[in-house]
């Protein structure tokens, strides 16, 4: 099933009927395994479970090849910047250190095409999720109130880290700095 030549074909994949219920209907789930290549991460694993009868679906993809671990590093100097694609790996970690952010990995997170705004606006939109028991409300207001005058273009400059173990992910910028890290 994996191809090994860009210009052959792939077999379509099959599908087959699993013992696992939908957890939306209960129904048997179908399963489909398919190896392909792909943009930014070459070759990869798509695993999709669905159901027929309520059309409930979940995928996971994941990667086969692994490049060099490596941080990327973008100073964000204007709003123009805020309009730079990235591509995230899977497993890369995002961090703004100026509104100390943290954006880790999910345990079934997939790998994204999007801009530092559009990483921008889901990190607002994450802490709209928050309510006044997990956090001081005042602090979290002012990191809101931050992140959308970067969006509006009147906030500060600030730095976009990347930290990806598995060396996929890209910043489409001259100025971005890559650093290269040794396996752990």
């Amino acid at each position: 099933m994996y191809m090994t030549d860009e210009n052959m074909d792939e077999e379509i994949p099959s599908e087959f009927q699993t013992e696992t219920p939908c957890p939306s209907c209960g129904e048997k789930l179908y399963f489909i395994f398919y190896r392909t290549k792909v943009s930014y991460e070459e070759a990869v694993e798509i695993e999709t479970f669905f159901c027929k009868k309520c059309l409930y679906k979940s995928s996971q993809i994941r990667p086969l090849e692994k490049e060099t671990p490596k941080k990327l590093v973008l100073e964000i100097r204007n709003y123009d910047d805020l309009r730079t694609i990235l591509y995230r790996s899977p497993e890369a970690k995002i961090e703004i250190p100026e509104l100390e952010a943290e954006i880790e990995p999910g345990e079934i997170s997939s790998g994204e095409i999007t801009t530092i705004e559009g990483i921008l606006t889901r990190l607002l939109e994450k802490l709209d999720l928050f309510d006044e028991e997990d956090v001081d409300l005042e602090s979290l207001n002012r990191v809101k109130s931050h992140i959308q005058a970067i969006i509006n273009g009147s906030g500060e400059h600030f730095t976009f880290v990347m930290d990806d173990p598995l060396g996929k992910s890209r910043i489409n910028s001259s100025r971005v700095i890559i650093l290269h890290k040794s396996e752990d």
